[in-house]
């Protein structure tokens, strides 16, 4: 099977050269979709010949449905400029027909969390669709945790895309304000219930279990003990921004009733 790799870029010198080199000899065509890059990063994908576009930032959806709209290639492989497609992905791709009765393939991710490789706490095998049939694809939907969809089965490879991700916990915590900014919107765009303050105790502690003890992260040692109390600390998060959608002020305006109502108090 020949595949066409599309990989979603924004400053990501750092790390776009070797997932690059993962699938330089062996892609039919590497498309890359950039939403703005500021530093070395299409000057690193020009010397690879990549074919590139350079669009606005539409999510991560968009970008991937922009994507699959930029080649004519029959089978796209979806990349992240921190993912590396190993070798024994690559073999189990190149022996596939072009014919086989389904619209895509599953593949395992292995995520390597502040340097180590975590099984458990839920982080393996972590299967992700990335492999699709262009003229079966229906398009990708999700804010978050895009996926695509597509007319018939999906097949499941046993092949893995391995995942540099949690490079460090200051890289971690830039990243949660984002996301959980995100998360926390759609839940009140859904109409959650109201957030009581046992909520904040609750979210995090049903995290810690799930992770910790049901998927035994916090045997993966100071990696994983690490990484379970920080989701737990994320899904705290989650909550405690939810409380502050519903509350329906601004901070700005809360902070100048409170200035007004300690005024005409006398307290200044």
């Amino acid at each position: 099977m020949k595949v066409t790799v599309l990989i979603l870029t924004k400053d990501n010198e750092e790390l776009i050269t070797n997932c690059l080199n993962s699938v330089k000899d062996w892609a039919k065509e590497i498309v890359i979709v950039d939403s703005g890059s500021q530093d070395k990063t299409l000057k690193i994908c020009q010397a690879f010949d990549c074919t590139i576009h350079e669009v606005g930032w539409r999510g991560f959806s968009g970008q991937r449905n922009m994507a699959a709209r930029k080649t004519s290639g029959e089978w796209l492989l979806y990349l992240d400029p921190d993912e590396r497609v190993t070798k024994k992905l690559r073999d189990e791709i190149a022996l596939l027909p072009e014919e086989n009765g389904v619209s895509a393939y599953a593949v395992n991710r292995e995520n390597i969390i502040l340097g180590k490789f975590l099984i458990k706490g839920g982080w393996y095998p972590d299967e992700q669709v990335r492999l699709v049939r262009r003229k079966e694809l229906l398009g990708w939907e999700g804010v978050l945790h895009e996926y695509p969809k597509v007319r018939r089965g999906i097949g499941k490879l046993t092949g893995a895309i391995v995942h540099l991700t949690h490079r460090g916990i200051n890289w971690s915590l830039e990243k949660t304000i984002g996301y959980t900014d995100q998360e926390a919107a759609l839940y009140f765009k859904a109409g959650h219930g109201s957030v009581r303050w046992w909520h904040l105790f609750l979210a995090p502690i049903k995290e810690f279990w799930w992770r910790g003890l049901a998927k035994l992260g916090l045997f993966e040692g100071t990696e994983g003990v690490i990484t379970v109390l920080y989701q737990a600390f994320d899904a705290f998060l989650v909550k405690a921004k939810i409380w502050e959608l519903q509350k329906g002020k601004s901070w700005k305006q809360v902070y100048e009733e409170v200035d007004e109502r300690l005024r005409r108090e006398g307290k200044y």
